[in-house]
C-alpha cells in the first residue's frame, strides 16, 4: 500500500498542500477575472488596492482588489493561483478522459485504462441502480467475525483495498540507509483529520458533526436511529481511545521521534495481542527482520485495546471503517453524506463539483494518475518552457551557494557540509525519464472494482520493493499536479509539467514575475533541504547530524525568532497558526524569497532600475511574489489548514517572509515601527 506520511518521518515534502485524492482545487481559466488579466507575463495593477498601506498589509495591497472580486466558489473550500491554473489544467485532462473514453484501446493500454476508469466514475446510473450492496456484502463479512484473532485478517483486507484502519504499514526508503528500503509501521485508522480533534475544545463543532456523520453512515446501512446513535456513540469512543496515544500534527516532523527501528519479535511484542503473521501474509509482504516503528507507543495502546474491548466495538469501528472508506463511491444518498462532512462541515463547501471533476481529482490520486500525467504532458507541454525553468533552477544554485559562504553566524566545518549537500541536490523537471507500466493493471466498466484493483496493485507494488535498491527515478506526483516538492531523502527538487505555466512561469515574462513566482518556487524547494527538518539530512540522503554544536543552537535561536513572527497570525479568534507545524514551510518561504530576489538582482532588468507603471523592478518583484499567493478561504477551511496543514495560509506567505525581508523594507521604505517590519532583534535572518 502507499506509505503515508504518518508512517514514514520524512515524505516528500510540498510547495502546497494537497487533500486525500490531491485536490488542489480550481473555478474559472487564469487570465480571465473579474477584477483583470492576469497571463502570467506580468503584475496585475487591476488585483492591487493601491488605498491599503503596503508598510501595513503588503498582501492586500498587492491583491486587495482581486480578493474582494473574486469569493470563494460555492464548490471550492479556497480560491487563488493554484485554483486557477489547475482549472486550465482540467479542461486539457477533461478532454483527453473524454478521448480515452471513446477509444478504449487495446486492455491495459493507456486509452483504456483512463477511458475505463473515467466512464466507470461518471456513470451515476449505474451507480445509483446498484446501490450499497458491495458494501453490503464487506459489512456483512465484518458482522460475522467471533473472535480477536479475526482482527487481523479484517483490518489486512482492508489495507489491501487502501481503507485506512488501525495503523498505518508499508514500505520506504530507510532514513539511515537510503539506498534500501524497509518497512514501517504506525499509527492510523481516524476518521477526522488528526488527534486534536478529538480533545481541542474549538473542535466541538466538528465533533458533533462527526458522530452525525457516523450514526448517517449507521442509518444508510439499515440499522434503527436508536441503534445508530448507539453505535455512533461507540465508534467516536474507540477512535477517541486511540486518538489518546498518538502523536501530534507537528511531532511527526520530527525524525527523531519517529524513526524507531525494531527487530521483527520487538516489534511483535508490542502489540502481541495481533495476529502479525496473518496480517502481513494476507496483505502480501514479504518476511522481514527490522522495521521501523513510528509510535510505539500507539501500537502498545492497540495492543490493549484488542484484549480489552468487546468484540461489539471492533465490529462497529471496522464496519465504520469501510463505510467511510466507500461512501463517496456509492450512490447519491451516500455520496451526499460523506460531502456534507468532509466537504460541507470541514471545508465550507456548499456544492459538488461537476462528476467530470471529481472523476479527474479521483483518478489524479490513484495509481493511474501518472498516466494522465502522462497524456497531459503529451498534449500540452512546452519543452522550451522546460529548458528556461533549467537555467533559473541554475541561478538560484549559483545564488543559494553565495548566500551559504557569505553567512556571519555559520562556522565554515558546517559551511563546508552545506555546500556539499547544496552543490548534490537533484533535480526532475517536466515528466519522469521512465513511466510506469500498468499493463497489467485490471480496469473494467465496474468503479468500485477498479478502485480496490488500483489500491491491491499499488500494494504488491510497494511491498516488491522491499529490501530492494530505491529507484531513483520514479516520482512523487503526476506530471500535472500544480505543485512541486524537495525530497531530503533522494536530496532532490521536482517541478511537475503542471507548475511550469503562468502564472507561475511564462518565458516571455519579465524578469521580475518570472523571479518573484518560479524563482521564488525554486529557492523555496532548494531551502527544504536546510530547513529544520530537512537539515539533519546529508547530502546522500541519510538521516545525520553534520552541523557543529554550535551551529546547530544559532540556526536554532533563528528559526525560532521566525517561529515568533508566525504564531502572532490568528486569522480566526482561537485559531492561530502553529509554529512549530509549520516551521519547515515558513523557513522555506523565507529561504526561497532571499535567493530569488538575490538571483533577480543579477539581471539586466533589475539593474536598469527603470520604473514600468510607477513601479521600481524590485517592487515590482515583490509585487509579483504576493499576486503568487493570491488566495480567499471558506473560515471551515481555514480553520482545517491551520490545525492540519504544514504551510501557513497564504496571505502569511507573502507577509511574514516579508516581515522579516529588508531588502523588501528597502525597496517599500519600510520603517522601524511599521506593521511590515519586525521590530529589531525579531528579523531572522536564516539562510
Amino acid at each position: 500500500m502507499k506509505i503515508s506520511y504518518t508512517i514514514v518521518p520524512a515524505a516528500i515534502i510540498l510547495l502546497a498542500a494537497c487533500t486525500p485524492k490531491p485536490t488542489i482545487t480550481p473555478d474559472n481559466t487564469i487570465g480571465t477575472s473579474a477584477s483583470g488579466n492576469d497571463n502570467g507575463t506580468t503584475i496585475s495593477l487591476a488585483y492591487m488596492d493601491e488605498s491599503v498601506n503596503p508598510q501595513d498589509d503588503f498582501f492586500m495591497f498587492a491583491n486587495g482588489t482581486w480578493c474582494k472580486e473574486n469569493p470563494v466558489p460555492a464548490s471550492e473550500s479556497r480560491w487563488g493561483s493554484f485554483n486557477e491554473l489547475e482549472q486550465r489544467n482540467k479542461a486539457v485532462l477533461t478532454k483527453i478522459l473524454k478521448i480515452a473514453g471513446e477509444n478504449t484501446g487495446t486492455k491495459g493500454s493507456q486509452d483504456q485504462l483512463l477511458g475505463y476508469y473515467f466512464k466507470s466514475y461518471i456513470d451515476m446510473e449505474k451507480r445509483n441502480k446498484t446501490g450499497w450492496m458491495p458494501l453490503k456484502l464487506r459489512l456483512e463479512v465484518i458482522k460475522n467475525i467471533k473472535s480477536r484473532e479475526e482482527i487481523a485478517k479484517i483490518v489486512a483486507e482492508q489495507h489491501k483495498v487502501g481503507i485506512n484502519s488501525l495503523f498505518g504499514f508499508g514500505v520506504g526508503q530507510d532514513l539511515k540507509d537510503v539506498n534500501k528500503n524497509i518497512s514501517y509501521i504506525g499509527q492510523g485508522g481516524l476518521g477526522l483529520p488528526n488527534r486534536d480533534y478529538y480533545f481541542q475544545e474549538n473542535k466541538q463543532r466538528e465533533r458533533d458533526a462527526y458522530m452525525i456523520y457516523i450514526r448517517d453512515l449507521f442509518r444508510l446501512a439499515g440499522e434503527t436511529q436508536e441503534v445508530a446513535v448507539k453505535k455512533a456513540d461507540q465508534v467516536f469512543r474507540f477512535e477517541k481511545r486511540l486518538a489518546d496515544s498518538m502523536m501530534a500534527p507537528a511531532d511527526l516532523r520530527v525524525p527523531e521521534k519517529t524513526y524507531n527501528k525494531y527487530g521483527f519479535r520487538a516489534a511483535k511484542q508490542l502489540f502481541n495481542s495481533f495476529d502479525f503473521e496473518t496480517y502481513l501474509s494476507i496483505v502480501g509482504s514479504q518476511s522481514f527482520d527490522t522495521l521501523i516503528v513510528g509510535q510505539p507507543a500507539y501500537l502498545k495502546q492497540v495492543n490493549e485495546l484488542i484484549g480489552e474491548l468487546p468484540m461489539e466495538d471492533w465490529i462497529n469501528y471496522l464496519s465504520f471503517k469501510s463505510m467511510n472508506h466507500y461512501a463517496g463511491m456509492l450512490d447519491d444518498q451516500w455520496i451526499d453524506v460523506k460531502f456534507r462532512f468532509y466537504q460541507g462541515v470541514l471545508s465550507g463547501k456548499t456544492e459538488m463539483k461537476p462528476i467530470t471533476e471529481r472523476a479527474i481529482e479521483e483518478i489524479t490520486g490513484s495509481p493511474i494518475g501518472e498516466l494522465l500525467g502522462k497524456a497531459f504532458v503529451e498534449v500540452s507541454y512546452s519543452e522550451a518552457s522546460q529548458k528556461r525553468v533549467n537555467e533559473m533552477v541554475d541561478n538560484l544554485l549559483a545564488s543559494f551557494r553565495e548566500r551559504i559562504k557569505m553567512l556571519d553566524w555559520m562556522s565554515a566545518d558546517t559551511k563546508k557540509e552545506a555546500l556539499t549537500k547544496l552543490n548534490a541536490i537533484g533535480r526532475k523537471l517536466g515528466y519522469p525519464e521512465e513511466w510506469r507500466d500498468f499493463s497489467k493493471l485490471d480496469i473494467s466498466a465496474d468503479y468500485i472494482s477498479n478502485v480496490d484493483n488500483c489500491a491491491k496493485y499499488d500494494n504488491e507494488e510497494s511491498f516488491g520493493k522491499l529490501y530492494k535498491p530505491v529507484n531513483r527515478k520514479e516520482w512523487g506526483m503526476p506530471a500535472h499536479l500544480v505543485n512541486a516538492y524537495y525530497h531530503p531523502l533522494l536530496n532532490e527538487i521536482a517541478f511537475p509539467a503542471g507548475i511550469m505555466q503562468p502564472p507561475f512561469f511564462d518565458e516571455k515574462a519579465e524578469d521580475a514575475v518570472n523571479y518573484g513566482r518560479i524563482g521564488m518556487v525554486i529557492g523555496h524547494e532548494f531551502t527544504h533541504g536546510f530547513d529544520d527538518s530537512g537539515s539533519k539530512f546529508a547530502a546522500n540522503g541519510t538521516f545525520t547530524n553534520w552541523w557543529t554544536e554550535s551551529d546547530r543552537s544559532l540556526f536554532e535561536s533563528r528559526t525560532k525568532i521566525l517561529g515568533e513572527t508566525f504564531s502572532g497570525f490568528c486569522p480566526i479568534e482561537g485559531h492561530c497558526v502553529n509554529p512549530d507545524l509549520t516551521m519547515g514551510e515558513n523557513i522555506a518561504d523565507l529561504g526561497g524569497l532571499t535567493m530569488a530576489f538575490y538571483a533577480y538582482q543579477r539581471t539586466e532588468e533589475f539593474k536598469s532600475g527603470k520604473l514600468r507603471e510607477g513601479y521600481t523592478p524590485a517592487q515590482r518583484f515583490f509585487i509579483a511574489y504576493a499576486q503568487l499567493w493570491k488566495i480567499n478561504y471558506t473560515d471551515s477551511e481555514l480553520k482545517n489548514r491551520i490545525a492540519n496543514d504544514p504551510h501557513s495560509p497564504g496571505m502569511y506567505r507573502v507577509n511574514g517572509p516579508l516581515m522579516n525581508c529588508p531588502e523588501f523594507f528597502d525597496a517599500f521604505s519600510v520603517k522601524e515601527g511599521n506593521k511590515m517590519r519586525n521590530e529589531a532583534g525579531k528579523v531572522s535572518k536564516i539562510w
